[in-house]
Formats: structure tokens, sequence, C-alpha cells
């Protein structure tokens, strides 16, 4: 399976990202857009994510977002700026990534609730018999599922499940 990223950014650029979202990123979070800024699948566009808290088990991912201000609905800064208002009852939250189908995975850095979490923004696992979310939506915006620890626990359980013959190629 093919991963295509590109070339990571600098720490200027990086606070340049955090001076625009009003918020510091973790470490972690730091060094991934370090190593690259943003990646996608192909072939197949998605993988797929282990969530006992939802009927089916599993959730898909695509991408993860990176400094692209020519692609708006890819882009770190023009995502959250877009959308992530309708998690204005959750401090310290930034989109970071996206299942392909309008569900973003936030970063969650509020004390008591730090992780990576998957926004069930489209309400695609509402109807459910399993929904054990872990932050309730406000004002239809979603509800909020517990992922990962970090950035970094999210990169090994994606890795994880796409199994050997993992490819990484650089866009340029």
């Amino acid at each position: 399976m093919p991963i295509v990223y590109r070339a990571g950014l600098s720490d200027s650029e990086i606070n340049a990202v955090e001076f625009s979202l009003k918020t510091t990123l973790p470490d972690s979070y730091r060094k991934l857009l370090k190593r690259m800024n943003g990646f996608y699948l192909s072939d197949p566009d998605y993988g797929q994510l282990q969530l006992p808290a939802i009927d089916d088990g599993v959730i898909s991912f695509d991408r993860l977002f990176g400094v692209i201000p020519d692609e708006e609905c890819n882009d770190l800064v023009g995502f959250n700026s877009e959308f992530i208002d309708e998690l204005s009852f959750i401090e310290g939250v930034v989109a970071i990534g996206e299942d392909g189908g309008g569900n973003p995975y936030v970063l969650i850095s509020e004390e008591g609730r730090e992780g990576v979490y998957y926004w069930d923004r489209t309400h695609l696992h509402e109807g459910g018999s399993i929904n054990n979310y872990d932050i309730a939506e406000q004002n239809e915006c979603g509800h909020l599922y517990f992922v990962a620890k970090n950035v970094d626990e999210l990169d090994a359980a994606l890795m994880s499940s796409l199994g050997e013959g993992v490819i990484m190629i650089e866009e340029m």
C-alpha cells in the first residue's frame, strides 16, 4: 500500500501553523510534521482502524493534513479555520486528518481529554446499536470517539493495520 507524503516542515513553518491555529502543538505531532507535511493513502485510498465503540468495529483513515494552502480540504490551517469552531466546547482541539468521508481525526490537549479522537461529524455511526462515544456532541456537531493517546500511537496503529508492503512515496 503506497503512502504518499510531502517533505517535512521546518520549525519556523510549524511555529507559523501554531500561530495561525492559536495553539501549541504537542511534541509528537510537531515531530511528525517535521518528518512529513501530511500524507494520504493510495491504492486503496483508505485504511481501517479498530474502534470497538461503534457497530462495525472499524473506522476508515484516508489522510493526515499538511500545510497545503492551495488544497483547502487537505490543508491543516484551512480545514481548522473552516470547521473547528463546531467543537468550541472543547479546549485545545485541532483537526489533523480525515477518514475520506468528511469525518476528521482531532487532537485534543484539554486536560483530562488528551488524545486523538475520531469526530463523527457526518453522523455516520449514529444509528448503530453500539455507540459508546467518549465526548457527546453539542449542537448536532457529532460525537467524538477516543482512538489513541497521541499522534505516535495513532501512527503506529495505522501502520500496524496496513500490514506489510507499505511503500512511502515522497510527492514533489
